[in-house]
Parts: C-alpha cells; sequence; structure tokens
C-alpha cells in the first residue's frame, strides 16, 4: 500500500466560497468543522456505492448471470 505523507507546514488551498456554503448548509460552527462532516459524508457515501456494487454483483452471479466457466475458459 502506497502512504501519503502530508505535510502539516503546507495549508490545502480550500475555495472559501464553496467552504462557507457548506458551513451554512451542514449547520457547521466553524470551516474545520464543516470540512470534517463534507469529508465523512464523502467517505461513508462512496463505501455504501461499493457495497450496493457488490451486493448487486452478488445477486447477478447468484442469478446465474456469470458464466464463470467461459471466464476460465478465456484464461486458458
Amino acid at each position: 500500500m502506497t502512504e501519503t505523507v502530508i505535510k502539516r507546514d503546507a495549508e490545502p488551498e480550500i475555495n472559501q466560497e464553496l467552504l462557507e456554503e457548506a458551513q451554512r448548509q451542514i449547520g457547521a460552527s466553524s470551516g474545520n468543522d464543516a470540512i470534517n462532516v463534507a469529508l465523512r459524508e464523502l467517505v461513508e457515501d462512496r463505501r455504501g456505492r461499493r457495497a450496493r456494487a457488490l451486493e448487486n454483483l452478488q445477486r447477478i452471479a447468484d442469478e446465474g448471470g456469470v458464466d464463470f466457466d467461459a471466464i476460465e475458459d478465456a484464461d486458458r
């Protein structure tokens, strides 16, 4: 796994208009709170999407929608 290093002295460039809008929509008391809520929501949304995609793939496989023999034949 690749390790990401964040320099603590480097300030991220944040669009202030977007930050203020997010802060209003979320009802956050600070920009930092708004950023953390937005990041949490993004991560939870993406996790949910991946879980639903995996469930759909499993359902398709369970219903015979994936021809595993054809996949094995293609690998030969």
